[in-house]
């Protein structure tokens, strides 16, 4: 079992621990994710489907017989998620995840309690998953030359459909760029490139990189411009105008940019409206299309670039 995995069984009730300590001897490095919902099955998530885990630790395609979560496994394992102060993660909490150690990622559903239209908190958890962190070092290799020029860093758009690599790609470029001696900027809004934990982050982003964790886009990057000075920013999951706006910022002053978004060609990104003022003049100069090719550690992702005129 990798360090990852045992990061994670620290959380649990001593019942699940040994269980899934059996599960993780056989699955290895191919979960992806645990799926905990109360007075259902217990069920893990790999590269090869999902999988309900049996009392003697054993996984099943079939639900039939496996170990039903039980409501005082949701509460302990939440619990110790928030090291026994869900005060001191409340702000988490509102915003439905909280980021372990490790750098996994925990999402929250249940029964939220709400003020002045937006949830305090979540009275009653309902379902617990944790999305297992996996760096890749090197995972942008194949991209790496294509986006830092000897003189510049080219602007980039990265695009991959989901699970497909785009966080995975984004998290090394800024390892490899900063290392060379680039300020960079994170802009880490759901806490999944750097996944800082007390400060500190938990995923290898480089020597000289900044990170802003748990703010909206648009906020974090006029932000990092006004005070970091950073030669580059990088950020996940371009969605919206008020991201596509910020960016805009970042070309108006000259600081160099690589993002991502969902997609599956360079056509279909170049056609989405709130995207469109972003290519060509000061904006991205390339949009690379991820491709992955083996699995588990062994996995390469591979990147075909579009040089937008």
């Amino acid at each position: 079992m990798n360090n990852r995995l045992a990061e994670i069984l620290n959380y649990m009730p001593e019942h699940l621990k040994r269980m899934l300590s059996r599960t993780f001897s056989v699955t290895g490095d191919s979960v992806q994710e645990i799926r905990i919902r109360n007075s259902l099955p217990l069920i893990i998530g790999t590269q090869n489907g999902s999988f309900a885990v049996l009392p003697d630790g054993k996984i099943s395609p079939a639900v039939g017989g496996a170990y039903i979560v039980e409501t005082s496994d949701i509460q302990r394992t939440f619990r110790a998620i928030c090291e026994n102060s869900i005060y001191a993660f409340s702000e988490d909490i509102r915003q439905g995840f909280v980021t372990i150690r490790g750098g996994h990622r925990v999402g929250i559903t249940g029964r939220a309690s709400m003020y002045d239209g937006k949830i305090e908190t979540f009275r009653e958890i309902s379902s617990i998953s944790i999305r297992i962190a996996k760096e890749i070092i090197g995972a942008a290799n194949d991209i790496v030359d294509k986006v830092l020029m000897p003189d510049k860093i080219l602007n980039t758009l990265i695009v991959a459909p989901p699970m497909g690599g785009k966080t995975t790609v984004l998290r090394d470029l800024a390892r490899q760029i900063s290392n060379q001696g680039i300020k960079t900027a994170i802009v880490d809004e759901r806490g999944e490139i750097a996944s800082v934990f007390h400060g500190v982050p938990q995923n290898n982003v480089g020597v000289q990189t900044d990170v802003i964790e748990n703010v909206p886009k648009a906020e974090g990057t006029v932000m990092l411009l006004r005070t970091m000075s950073p030669q580059l920013i990088i950020t996940d999951e371009i969605a919206t105008k008020a991201d596509s706006d910020a960016l805009m910022q970042c070309f108006g002053t000259g600081v160099s940019v690589v993002a991502s978004t969902h997609g599956t060609s360079a056509e279909e990104v170049m056609n989405r409206e709130f995207l469109k003022p972003l290519f060509g003049g000061m904006g991205f100069k390339q949009i690379i299309v991820l491709t992955k090719e083996g699995k588990g550690l062994n996995t390469l992702i591979l990147g075909k670039a579009t040089v937008i005129e």
